[in-house]
């Protein structure tokens, strides 16, 4: 891979290259860790194309700088950044489904009650989609849906 200097000095088609390299040698064992953390594959896949499209100058030259140690544990600690808001909206879930959130956690507390009950469902309470279907007497697409859109409050309140 290239070092610091070149991508300082490098033009656009070079630097989404570096990206692309980055994607093609990385991509894959960094989607597997994101859906570790979020659990659903289309997330996943939306936080990897956020992780590798946000990369700027200064992101490559840190991450793929030599002698700074391994280059995916750095790309993994830059996803982990951008994975922040969801990690604290998981670990802020309330321990009964149903409870409404008063200020704990903005991000949280932008929910509905039916996008709390089913994101924490899954990401806290590890139920399954089928699972919460039942529950909540919904399709399985419909529970779907919901948790996506709080996947979108989620997204959209990133740092």
């Amino acid at each position: 891979m290239r070092d610091q200097l070149t991508y300082k000095q490098a033009s656009l088609p070079s630097l989404k290259q570096a990206a692309h390299e980055l994607y093609h040698n990385y991509g894959a064992m960094l989607l597997g860790y994101i859906m570790e953390v979020v659990k659903n594959r289309s997330v996943a896949e939306g936080y990897l194309t956020d992780v590798f499209s946000s990369l700027n100058i200064n992101d490559l030259g840190k991450i793929t700088a030599d002698g700074q140690g391994s280059t995916y544990c750095r790309l993994q600690q830059h996803t982990r950044s951008k994975l922040t808001s969801f990690i604290n909206a998981v670990d802020d879930c309330p321990d009964s489904p149903v409870s409404k959130i008063s200020g704990q956690n903005k991000i949280i507390s932008q929910m509905n009650d039916e996008q709390q009950t089913v994101f924490c469902g899954v990401h806290y309470h590890g139920k399954s989609v089928a699972i919460l279907s039942r529950e909540l007497n919904k399709s399985s697409d419909e529970i779907k849906q919901i948790l996506k859109q709080s996947f979108n409050i989620i997204r959209s309140n990133r740092k």
